[in-house]
């Protein structure tokens, strides 16, 4: 995990209060995204010196969409096109003393693959300590946990589209 200039208060609260909102870094330069011109980047961090990118789309309804690898060599690209995207998304939220955890997953495959932005205590009590990554499941083990190389920035935004 990592201490952060992360706005403490503001992310707190949002655990405490179980809502799916984190407040970047202050001061911090976002991440750099695979979201497409018009979409709004939801998360975004650097693993492994690839992208791991979770956007949503501008149009009405506001679906998520998932990307992993870099720009000009998409890995996974998720749901595919033509697919209805905000029902393939679970959203969690747990808030906890001290911090919480906000997650997104979604199952391919048989893979389930988790977003998350996890806020907690350092050692001393009164530090935050921030971490963001990605784990990728089968059947319940997990064959891979990576955190955000350049700290991330928690989830950007609410999870779930605006209601009009």
């Amino acid at each position: 995990m990592r201490t952060s200039r992360k706005h403490w208060g503001f992310e707190w609260c949002a655990a405490a209060l179980g809502c799916c909102l984190a407040v970047p870094a202050w001061g911090q330069a976002p991440a750099a995204s695979l979201c497409l011109a018009g979409e709004a980047v939801v998360f975004a961090c650097s693993v492994e010196g690839k992208l791991v990118s979770l956007c949503r789309a501008a149009h009405a309804g506001g679906g998520l969409q998932y990307r992993f690898g870099l720009p000009a060599a998409l890995e996974l690209e998720y749901p595919a096109p033509g697919q209805r995207a905000q029902a393939a998304f679970k959203v969690s939220s747990l808030p906890a003393i001290g911090g919480g955890i906000t997650s997104v997953a979604f199952g391919r495959s048989g893979y389930t693959y988790t977003l998350y932005s996890r806020v907690g205590r350092a050692d001393d009590g009164a530090t935050p300590v921030f971490e963001d990554g990605l784990t990728v499941e089968r059947r319940g083990k997990t064959l891979r946990h990576v955190r955000c190389e350049d700290g991330g920035a928690g989830f950007r935004e609410a999870l779930t589209p605006p209601v009009k």
